[in-house]
């Protein structure tokens, strides 16, 4: 009880205040730019969230998570290009071919265990990478992205003028992916996840398919990354391939363990962070914030793959748990020290 006397009611005020701030006038979020770069970074941080879901709340290290990002994605841009569906129900129909995905990937990659496990899922992912990326069916249309058509999404989704509805957008499907992760974490099934996690033989003992479970949690994970896909569109008007890149599962992973696993804010955070600062880090090193240092500590620094790597060796060096691990070490510190 102690733990959520103070984090529910912060948590609650945060989010009110990033909702209202785009619309108080002269402040960094009422800018356009910013306001792109959170609603992209509040995507992140949610599929960051589903990724900790299969990661961190259950054990199951996959490398092809990204596979269901981008068909959340890809699904839904060729259900509206293509077929004219309406936009709710290309992002419905995303979310259940997603769904039917991952039930048949994941009910094969399950028949393994392990580092085999991961290289199977590895696999399915790759293989969805190439076939949007060859554009085997002639619908995805290669390297050069599918943009969606504006014409079938709401006015308010176009123009930059209307970023912060986009923002706004973003932040409302953190806020419910948020929920959603809570509410199937605390749930019965929620709890056999991380029974698996901790002690697979004894949830076998106890008369439960291990597999069963394993598969809820692939397939609710997936289906949670589609819609975030799907949102992920909209926010940036077109897929691409490299969604579908083995990178991406690894930079959620890199997420995850930065914001601390098997907590839910601390993947959210782990997400955000990693994303802004993966934006800005690319803004800086193609100006010129490094040109006064010596070339060989402005050389590696320049390059935001370097940085991030020091960032993240550090954590792993420094706070084992993550940003989350740190908070909770240094609040028991704390509680214990009044006693």
């Amino acid at each position: 009880m102690l733990r959520w006397k103070y984090s529910r009611p912060l948590l609650i005020a945060i989010t009110i205040i990033f909702a209202v701030l785009p619309f108080l006038g002269s402040n960094p979020l009422a800018k356009a730019g910013l306001q792109q770069t959170m609603a992209v970074a509040f995507l992140f941080g949610a599929l960051a969230l589903t990724y900790d879901l299969l990661f961190g709340f259950t054990g199951l290290l996959s490398f092809g998570h990204a596979l269901y990002f981008a068909s959340g994605i890809y699904v839904t841009a060729i259900l509206i290009n293509d077929f004219n569906w309406h936009f709710l129900l290309a992002i419905l129909g995303a979310i259940i071919f997603t769904s039917v995905l991952a039930a048949l990937t994941g009910g094969a990659a399950l028949r393994t265990t392990g580092i085999t496990f991961a290289m199977v899922t590895l696999a399915f992912g790759q293989a969805g990478h190439v076939f949007i990326s060859r554009d085997f069916g002639g619908f995805t249309n290669g390297d050069d992205g599918l943009p969606v058509n504006p014409d079938r999404l709401p006015d308010f989704f176009i123009g930059v003028v209307n970023t912060k509805y986009l923002y706004l957008l973003a932040l409302g499907i953190l806020v419910f992916i948020y929920f959603a992760a809570w509410w199937i974490t605390e749930s019965s099934a929620g709890r056999v996840f991380a029974a698996l996690r901790d002690n697979e033989q004894r949830v076998s003992v106890l008369g439960l398919n291990p597999n069963r479970f394993k598969l809820l949690s692939f397939v609710l994970s997936a289906a949670m990354a589609a819609l975030i896909g799907a949102v992920m569109l909209i926010v940036s008007g077109s897929g691409s391939p490299r969604y579908a890149a083995a990178d991406i599962t690894i930079a959620l992973l890199l997420m995850v363990i930065l914001g601390g696993p098997v907590t839910r804010w601390g993947a959210v955070l782990g997400g955000i962070l990693y994303s802004v600062l993966s934006t800005r880090l690319n803004v800086l090193s193609e100006g010129t914030a490094f040109d006064s240092l010596p070339s060989f500590i402005g050389g590696p620094l320049s390059e935001p793959a370097f940085t991030l790597g020091l960032i993240f060796i550090l954590i792993v060096m420094f706070a084992p748990g993550g940003i989350s691990g740190a908070y909770y070490r240094a609040r028991f510190k704390y509680l214990n020290k009044g006693k």
